[in-house]
């Protein structure tokens, strides 16, 4: 006898959904019976069961299939780094600015902190391709503009300590 087909996920990868706490979020990762929610700058671990969560009305599972399909593609071609992990000791922690002299202190999630930094090197790596692949650019302009990526590149090793794996590390002049 035949088992019935298993029931469409409802909570997939990119999915809009709605708390009755924390508001709108998007789905940012799946495990088993746990999705984790992104709802503006906070990161969320939240049951499937939940009650209190549902799709956002309007929100479609099958664009955020697509969108997921993208991302890795993307991935696949060196334009975004999907493996970048933050590494185990520094996860649920948080960055902390504190002022020399008068203000407040600053804490923000390293998580947060971490996706920002990828961000940045998503971008500094299409920049770099689209210096590359300039059609007026010289060899000479686009060696130079170049230099200035690859020492951004340099600027940022401070955080590799942030990484998981050392394939996702920053790497500047030096480690060419």
């Amino acid at each position: 006898m035949e088992s019935p087909p298993a029931a469409p996920d409802p909570f997939p990868v990119g999915t809009l959904v709605r708390h009755d706490q924390h508001g709108l979020g998007r789905v940012v990762a799946r495990d088993r019976d746990l999705v984790t929610v992104q709802f503006g700058p906070d990161i969320r671990k939240i049951s499937v069961n939940f009650p209190g969560m549902r799709v956002e009305p309007g929100a479609d599972p099958e664009m955020a299939r697509l969108k997921q399909a993208l991302r890795e593609v993307l991935h696949d071609f060196g334009w975004l780094d999907g493996e970048a992990e933050l590494g185990r000791r520094w996860q649920g922690g948080t960055l902390v600015m504190k002022p020399g002299k008068d203000g407040a202190v600053k804490e923000v999630p390293i998580d947060v902190f971490f996706r920002k930094l990828i961000g940045v090197r998503d971008k500094l790596r299409v920049l770099e391709q689209k210096l590359n692949a300039h059609p007026v650019l010289s060899g000479e302009d686009k060696l130079e503009l170049q230099g200035y990526v690859t020492r951004c590149y340099g600027s940022l090793t401070t955080f590799n300590v942030l990484f998981a794996d050392k394939p996702s590390w920053f790497v500047g002049q030096s480690g060419e």
